[in-house]
């Protein structure tokens, strides 16, 4: 299986787990799981894999500042709020960002750090987070793409 055949499976297992999950949700409950990162992170180690690279240990790292994890380190157990869950989420995608910005540029150099790079920045997480988690998957593809082709 190719590399972006591979990764297009991933994000598509992804998403129809996430929608399983969803049906069984209360409304209030839905709303506050906005996107899903489950695919783009999966997909991330497989590339990471197939680029000889432990991202997954690297997203690990960076997640350790994330608002969620310090909300925990200050406050305990106690509930976060609509506005923390929400950072929570945009400082994932940025993490995640950087991770393909990263790959990009192990297994494609430069030209592919600019197309990744154009395909991220049209949705900044901050601004439309879901359009901000397809252009991360949009850009996975990408990389993934590239990678059959320099196997070629």
């Amino acid at each position: 299986m190719t590399h972006q055949a591979e990764v297009q499976a991933i994000l598509a297992g992804a998403r129809a787990e996430r929608a399983a999950l969803l049906a069984q949700l209360s409304p209030a409950l839905q709303a506050s799981l906005p996107v899903d990162a489950t695919g783009i992170s999966q997909a991330l180690d497989h590339l990471g894999d197939a680029a000889g690279l432990d991202v997954h240990r690297e997203q690990v790292e960076a997640h350790k500042t994330n608002a969620a994890v310090l909300h925990g380190r200050v406050f305990g157990r106690a509930p976060l709020s609509a506005d923390t869950v929400l950072a929570a989420f945009v400082d994932g995608a940025r993490v995640r960002a950087g991770m393909l910005t990263h790959l990009a540029d192990a297994v494609g150099g430069e030209e592919l750090v600019i197309d990744v790079g154009r395909v991220l920045e049209r949705h900044p997480p901050d601004r439309d987070l879901p359009a901000a988690y397809e252009a991360q998957e949009h850009a996975a593809v990408v990389i993934a793409r590239h990678l059959d082709e320099a196997a070629r």
